[in-house]
């Protein structure tokens, strides 16, 4: 899904800015100018005729940008730029025949500048009319043509960035889940039950693989229900329980209505992981790590909890969890967060992330 955004509010908002205001100072002038150098031909005789023209152009530039700021004004504000063609065409109409009667209007009191050669305001007043509307009407395709254009270049940035990010968090996933260390405690704590009981080993083995496969498949897909992450989690933490015994144990709750929505892949997991890493590895006694769900009207919460303090260790960079916040942005923009907090003994992690809506 696709989110346009105002070419002139960008968050690098400075030279988007300069730029507008260049475009709206020249694009103005210049029109105006070529429309009061046609009126001096056709309208001689040039003398009387020059200077007043010149003062009412410069008058009807500043009249025009300032009338056609406003209405911008009015089209971020009421959220234009993320209408349909069809929506957004009888607003555009509406709003240029406003615009220009405006314009056209706020001219009146210029009429006295031409003197003596001053036509009556009811021969020229329709013809300014119609004029200033045409010209809002361009100034308006010009402008949502701009916004578009740019919207689509971010657009198609965004999906770059997204999918170099994705093979990024399959890699980091792949190293910081199945790297070798990890692998070397499994297959260490798999060898030592062989012996002693082989279908814990057989167990574990089975829970390994599946991790795996699901790792795999899951980097092809751009979501995935909510109980199938999870059941990754339960296997994942499974595996780690062989390593921690009783210090790590988990208590995964979802509430019905959350279990079938979609979430991107393993982004969850990633915090249960940093939990495990940070949370359990660094507490002595060990603790609970926490997954619960619920749905807030059109958000999805998940909120990950395990034992241990917020703080940044020197020997982590916290690239999961930049990663993470990297990936919700590039996915819903501004819909979705990540908090993080402390609460008491524990450290609590919250995802949010909107629920898509089906169409009428």
């Amino acid at each position: 899904e696709i989110h346009w955004r105002d070419w002139s509010s960008d968050v690098c908002s400075s030279d988007l800015a300069r730029i507008y205001w260049l475009c709206q100072g020249a694009g103005w002038t210049i029109y105006l100018g070529l429309w009061a150098a046609l009126s001096l031909v056709l309208n001689g005789p040039l003398g009387p005729r020059v200077a007043a023209q010149l003062v009412v152009t410069a008058c009807d530039v500043v009249i025009s940008i300032a009338w056609t700021h406003a209405y911008r004004a009015v089209i971020r504000r009421r959220g234009w730029a993320g209408l349909g063609p069809g929506r957004l065409a009888p607003r555009l109409i509406a709003g240029s025949v406003v615009v220009g009667a405006a314009i056209a209007v706020s001219a009146i009191p210029l009429a006295p500048i031409y003197g003596d050669v001053a036509r009556p305001i009811r021969v020229w007043l329709p013809w300014a009319f119609a004029t200033a509307a045409l010209s809002v009407a361009a100034w308006s395709l010009v402008y949502f043509a701009v916004h578009y254009f740019e919207g689509w270049r971010q657009a198609e940035r965004d999906k770059a960035a997204l999918a170099v990010h994705a093979a990024e968090a399959k890699l980091h996933f792949l190293v910081a889940q199945l790297n070798p260390h990890f692998l070397f405690n499994c297959l260490s704590s798999v060898r030592a039950l062989i012996a002693e009981d082989p279908a814990k080993a057989h167990a574990a083995v089975t829970a390994l693989s599946q991790l795996i496969r699901y790792s795999l498949q899951a980097t092809q897909v751009p979501t995935v229900p909510l109980a199938a992450e999870l059941d990754m989690i339960e296997t994942y933490l499974s595996l780690e329980t062989m390593r921690f015994e009783e210090r790590l144990r988990r208590d995964l709750r979802a509430d019905a209505d959350t279990r079938d929505l979609p979430i991107p892949p393993m982004i969850v997991q990633a915090l249960v992981e940093n939990g495990v890493k940070h949370g359990i590895e660094r507490t002595p006694a060990g603790g609970t790590i926490t997954v619960t769900s619920w749905r807030d009207a059109d958000t999805l919460r998940v909120r990950v909890t395990n034992p241990g303090a917020l703080i940044l260790a020197p020997d982590t960079t916290r690239v999961g969890l930049r990663n993470t916040r990297e990936r919700l942005r590039l996915l819903y923009g501004e819909r979705a967060g990540l908090a993080m907090r402390q609460d008491a003994d524990a450290v609590i992690a919250e995802l949010s992330l909107p629920i898509a809506q089906a169409a009428p």
